[in-house]
Formats: structure tokens, sequence, C-alpha cells
């Protein structure tokens, strides 16, 4: 099957407006990614592609005819909503987002709480498609209040009593700025994004959700 390819920035400048590539029945964007990266000159990063107007998947699977645009991994772009079943550097998150133009920082990082012994860790589970939901509302909220630059990590899976659920690092010029864009991020990443969770406690587990719990 044939796909074809919009280029920008270096990758334009490296192989034209567009390329046509030739790949396997079955293929996926990864594999639209190699046979890119292969006919790239040394150097260059990898492209990030985009399917429409989000972030094309890694193993979503490609169709005869489709059009991707590939564009360059830019500051603060692609990248922002991480996903994680393990632990994260909250320094490096920092370091990320602290770009020169900075002036100030903010951190939030939720854990799981034990509600006074009851709740002894908790499961998160997301659709696939949560990336695109996660990356969305960091756009849209960076650009409602000015802010630089974010990052946030979303863990899934286990998670026991006292660590990470959900962390969001914000930069902007000043303290206001980056206070409200972060807390707006939480409150839209608590409640839009289709991520559920279970709790389980010492008698049995719990389904959470915006409307109550059910037991499992």
């Amino acid at each position: 099957m044939k796909v074809r390819v919009r280029l920008y920035a270096m990758y334009r400048d490296a192989l034209g407006e567009s390329v046509e590539l030739e790949l396997p029945e079955g293929a996926k964007v990864k594999d639209l990614k190699e046979a890119l990266r292969a006919s790239l000159p040394e150097g260059h990063p990898e492209p990030v592609l985009l399917k429409g107007s989000r972030y094309a998947e890694d193993e979503e699977p490609l169709s005869d005819g489709d059009q991707l645009d590939a564009v360059p991994p830019a500051a603060g772009g692609a990248g922002r909503v991480r996903l994680s079943e393990g632990d994260v550097d909250l320094n490096e998150l920092v370091e990320e987002v602290n770009v020169p133009e900075a002036g100030a920082v903010v951190l939030f990082v939720g854990t799981v709480k034990s509600k006074g012994g009851k709740v002894k860790k908790l499961i998160y589970e997301a659709h696939p498609s949560v990336k695109d939901f996660m990356e969305k509302i960091v756009e849209e909220e960076l650009q409602k209040h000015g802010a630089l630059d974010a990052r946030v990590v979303q863990f899934l899976g286990p998670r026991e009593v006292g660590q990470k659920t959900l962390v969001i690092a914000v930069s902007a010029v000043s303290r206001g700025e980056a206070f409200k864009a972060a807390r707006e991020m939480l409150e839209r990443l608590k409640h839009e994004p289709p991520i559920w969770k279970r709790e389980v406690r010492e008698d049995g587990e719990y389904w959470i959700s915006g409307e109550g719990e059910v037991k499992r």
C-alpha cells in the first residue's frame, strides 16, 4: 500500500514537500516512521507523525492512501503527556519545562491516600485514546493562560498508598500564570479523559466513577 507524508522543517529541506512511501499491508505508524527515518540524512531527529489534528500512535494501523504530516519534535510540542507504570524523576520534569523565558515552575504531584487505612491501593486503567484527550487539554490550558510549557505524567496499573498517580509541571513567565494553568489543567485531567480506577480495600474492590462507586 502507498502512504503519502507531507514534510515540514528539516524534513522538507532534506526530501522536498512530500514523499510517497510503499509499505506492506498491515503496516502501522511505527513502520512508516522507520521507513521515513531510513530516507533521511544522518543526524535528523525521529519525526513526529500527525494524522489530521492529532498525534498518530505508533501501533495505529495504516490504510492505502492515508496522508500524514511529519513534523520535528518541537520544544514543548510532542511528548507533553506520558503514560507510565513505573516512576518518574521530578527534577527532570522541572528541567524540561524550565525554558529560559520562565520565571516560575509549578509542580503538582498526586498520590494514593489511604483514607484512614481503608484503601490499600488503586488500579488505574485507560482507553487507548487517552493520550490524545490529555494532549488536547494541556495545549488548550497553556494557550488560555499564556503559560510556556508543560509535562504531564499519568500513572497506570496498580499504585500503592503513597505512590504517585498524576504529575503536572507547568512553566510560565509569572507564578500567577503557572498556578492558574496548572490548577485548571489538573481539574480537567481529573474529569475529562477516559481514565478509570479501582480502589482495593479491606472489604473488596470498588470501581470509582464521577457518580459514585460500584463493588466489583
